[in-house]
This record gives C-alpha cells, sequence and structure tokens, in this order.
C-alpha cells in the first residue's frame, strides 16, 4: 500500500501525518521548518498530536537551530537601486540603455556613489536571463577573487593540485569538498567580505579559524540566494518620477522609517555616504524618504547625464535616457548633517 500524506492541526502548528507500511512511530523536521509524523497505516490523528505533544520541547529546539542557521533568501527586485553585496562590498543596480554597453552586465567598482552594476535594459526584461545573469557574475567575481588572492590554499592543504571553483548549480550548501574534485562554493558567497570567504574555506578544509563564527553564520543567513521579482517597465525614465507610497528597493522598509540595519542604500546621517555598518548601533542610520538618497538635490539643481558614445553626458530632465547624474551630484556639493542633504559648493 503506497505512502499518504494528511495535515493535522495540533494546537497552532500544522503537521504533517506520512503513513506508509512501516510499523513505528517518528517526528521529523525538515529544512524548511516542516513537522512530519511517519507511521504506519492505522495511525490517527490522536496518535500524531499525542507524538508531537510528547516531543514538543526537541521540536521547539529543532525549530530554533533550524531559524538561526537557514537563509533567509531575500527577494531582489530588479529597480534601480536596488543592492547587491559583491564581496562585501555595496553595489546598486542601474538599469541602462542596451546601447550603452554590449555586456548584459558590467560592474563600477569606485564612483562618488558607491559600486555600481550596470544592467542592459533588454537583459532585465527577461526573469531568467537577468537572473542567469547575475549568477553567472557572482561566480565569475568569484573565480577572479581565488585566483588573484589564494594562490596558497592548496599548499594549506597538503595537496598542490587541489582545485577550488565557484559552482552556478548549488542550492543549499556553501561548500563541498570532494576527495578527487576538489572545493566547489556556492556562488552566492561571492557575496561575502574576503575575511568570511576565506573563513568558508578553511572550514571546509579543516583548517585554523580566522573570522568569528558567529559573524560569519549571520552574513550567511542573509546572502541572496537568486530569488527575483518582476522586472521594471523598460520606460528609462520611471524612476525619475518616485512615489510617497514606495518601499525602500533594497531593504522595503515605507517612507518615514529607518532604514533596516543592512540595507544599502542609507546613508550615514553624519557623512552622507553609503552607511555600510560605519557606527555602531543605529547612532547614524536615516530614514526612508521614498526616494533614492540624492534624487531631491539632483532634481533641484538639475544634475542629469545620459549615456553617449563618449560616456555620460550632462543632459536635461527631459531629455531621452536621462538619468539622475550622482557623480556631478557628489563632485560639486557637500553633505549638510544639519540639513540631511547635500548643498551645492560656493564657487571661488
Amino acid at each position: 500500500m503506497p505512502s499518504t500524506d494528511r495535515t493535522v492541526r495540533v494546537g497552532a502548528i500544522d503537521v504533517t501525518v506520512r503513513t506508509s507500511n512501516r510499523t513505528t512511530l517518528a517526528v521529523t523536521i525538515n529544512k524548511r521548518g516542516n513537522i512530519v509524523v511517519h507511521g504506519p497505516h492505522t495511525t490517527t490523528d490522536t496518535d500524531a498530536a499525542t507524538l508531537v505533544e510528547r516531543r514538543r520541547s526537541w521540536i521547539y529546539r529543532q525549530l530554533t537551530r533550524i531559524a538561526r542557521t537557514a537563509p533567509d533568501d531575500p527577494l531582489k527586485e530588479l529597480t534601480p537601486g536596488a543592492g547587491f553585496d559583491v564581496l562585501g562590498r555595496p553595489h546598486r543596480l542601474r538599469i541602462v540603455p542596451d546601447s550603452d554597453q554590449n555586456e548584459p552586465l558590467t560592474q563600477l567598482r569606485s564612483t562618488p556613489t558607491g559600486g555600481w552594476l550596470h544592467m542592459r535594459r533588454s537583459t532585465t526584461l527577461n526573469l531568467d536571463e537577468a537572473q542567469r545573469t547575475i549568477i553567472n557574475f557572482y561566480a565569475e567575481t568569484g573565480h577572479e577573487w581565488l585566483k588573484c588572492n589564494l594562490p596558497h590554499i592548496p599548499a594549506n592543504t597538503g595537496n598542490s593540485d587541489l582545485p577550488v571553483t565557484f559552482s552556478t548549480r548549488m542550492r543549499t550548501t556553501w561548500t563541498r569538498h570532494h576527495p578527487d574534485r576538489g572545493l566547489t562554493l556556492h556562488w552566492a558567497t561571492a557575496q561575502l567580505p574576503p575575511a568570511f570567504l576565506r573563513e568558508l574555506i578553511h572550514r571546509a578544509l579543516d583548517l585554523h579559524t580566522i573570522a568569528n563564527n558567529h559573524d560569519v553564520n549571520n552574513a550567511l543567513r542573509a546572502l541572496w540566494l537568486g530569488r527575483l521579482a518582476t522586472p521594471i517597465t523598460p520606460d528609462p525614465r520611471i524612476h525619475l518620477k518616485p512615489t510617497s507610497n514606495s518601499r525602500c528597493p533594497d531593504c522595503s522598509v515605507p517612507p518615514g522609517t529607518l532604514h533596516a540595519d543592512r540595507c544599502d542604500i542609507a546613508r550615514c546621517t553624519f557623512t552622507g555616504r553609503q552607511r555600510a555598518h560605519c557606527h555602531p548601533g543605529n547612532t547614524c542610520n536615516t530614514v526612508w524618504t521614498g526616494q533614492i538618497p540624492g534624487e531631491a538635490e539632483c532634481i533641484e539643481y538639475g544634475f542629469y547625464c545620459r549615456p553617449s558614445p563618449a560616456g555620460y553626458e550632462p543632459c536635461n530632465a527631459d531629455d531621452p535616457d536621462a538619468m539622475h547624474d550622482f557623480n556631478r551630484l557628489y563632485r560639486e556639493c557637500r553633505w549638510d548633517a544639519a540639513a540631511q542633504r547635500m548643498i551645492l559648493q560656493p564657487y571661488t
């Protein structure tokens, strides 16, 4: 007789009762935190509920452990300003016209407004293609980092031929050490700061600890695992018209609310630059206003630019492909901590 599943309610918990040809009762909890009672076909709802009540303390301990170790699997939206960490450095997404670049995705590491990922507009129109593009980017970034920073790993293991690679296929295992095929890392780990990434490799190879385990585990839980929301409309100027009800594209808080601690869009209240844990606690956190920081000042000062064959050029707000010129904003303005905005520098 084949196995059958049914769901029963035990207190405030949904429990799956899975019956088969087995002769004993047992309770398990899967990786998603679902409680499953396994038993013979004669198992009643009362039998299942009694077992769950008897094992309640063990069940709560397991659920707590899963909650502390399981990834949060955050959702990212393909909207201008969406945050993506690359080797621990915050980057924001910018949707650019197809004529502006040949590659689906390019990285700008150091600009006055921080790091940026430029994605071709046509790539954002296909959710699967956008996901593959970003995942492949992380895997390639990880490979480049390994090539430049960790040539000593095989030597530390006593195996000079040990290959270390990043995979785009792994789903739930951060690292996998195979005796013959070497060490494989999940593509998402390329979001980690280098010290945490080294610690992860050291763990897999049973080498000495180099980073705080608690901090590494918290960082692993917050990694983006590839879930993307519906792409934005192809109108290149849609992001110039924020609404008062729009949520932060990175941490999703509503207007008038402090940014979440890990938000890449949050600005430091003291410096006006990306916050990125620059001060302890929430002493430098800022409120999400419904606009990307600096947009209001760009609109007020008329700072707009658009792509051209020679790079970005100044333009008017109503020109085709116009976007806010944050580079000019940070070049020609200073942060006024009292006013909490960028102020034009006087000409000398």
